[in-house]
């Protein structure tokens, strides 16, 4: 019997291109049961099932979670200059509430998203950040992110429930990729929709002696600020895309 994977958070950018790049991966269908948690109850999703929840509300993520194996929490309030009172609710409690019901409902592993704002402090130094490296926070939102990766261990060493944080760079839909390429000045933390989706995709299926781990949620730029080896070596992740040359042809086609 396939594994049922509950991915929170559907409608975001994130989890957008995830369904894209599952219905794309024949290898995912065939892995697991991708199944779809949102906060809002018009939406619907043509041959998925809908499971409709809120993060500050555990009775409806338990409700969501049962007979899941695996989770992935996507959802949060993502703009990294929220005020603090913004992040309260989605960002604290939500994610608690996110890892107690995964727990009390007995799944497996939980998936979490993590942000490159958890460890800005090391990258505006010019210092690649280490997969193990301590969080250094500059603002509120990474610092709630910090706290989601403080949960991972926590559950994973009280629960005995596998957890694993995900420190998501700047990610980019395929749809989305041009706008990155001509808004930024540098793409050392860049990630493609579809190293994104592989990386989600290695984390849900990586053997279940992986407990606990915090990844790097990058593409395979040529200059990248944070490290893969630990990411590549314990999950099998494999980037492929080059966020510095598939801007180059983007540039280049654009003058044309």
């Amino acid at each position: 019997m396939k594994k049922k994977v509950l991915l929170i958070g559907a409608k975001g950018r994130i989890g957008s291109g995830f369904i894209e790049e599952y219905l794309e991966n024949k290898n995912y269908e065939d892995s697991y049961e991708l199944i779809l948690g949102v906060h809002d109850k018009k939406y619907k999703k043509k041959n998925f099932k809908i499971r409709y929840v809120s993060l500050e509300d555990i009775k409806s993520l338990k409700k969501a979670m049962k007979g899941i194996n695996v989770v992935i929490n996507l959802a949060a309030n993502p703009e990294p200059k929220a005020e603090f009172k913004d992040l309260i609710k989605p960002n604290l409690i939500g994610a608690y509430n996110c890892f107690q019901a995964a727990a009390d409902s007995k799944c497996e592993r939980i998936i979490f998203a993590s942000s490159v704002h958890a460890i800005k402090g090391y990258l505006n130094k010019k210092r690649k950040a280490k997969e193990n490296a301590a969080p250094k926070p500059e603002g509120f939102y990474g610092a709630t992110k910090a706290f989601g990766e403080a949960l991972c261990y926590t559950f994973s060493s009280k629960y005995n429930m596998s957890c694993l944080g995900i420190r998501i760079g700047a990610y980019t839909s395929n749809e989305k990729i041009k706008t990155v390429c001509f808004s930024r000045d540098d793409y050392e933390h860049v990630i493609s929709q579809e190293d994104m989706g592989q990386l989600l995709h290695k984390c849900i299926i990586a053997p279940k002696k992986v407990n606990y781990g915090i990844f790097s949620g990058t593409s395979k730029n040529k200059k990248r600020d944070m490290e893969l080896k630990y990411t590549k070596k314990l999950i099998g992740y494999k980037p492929k895309d080059d966020a510095f040359k598939l801007c180059k042809k983007i540039k280049i086609k654009n003058k044309s």
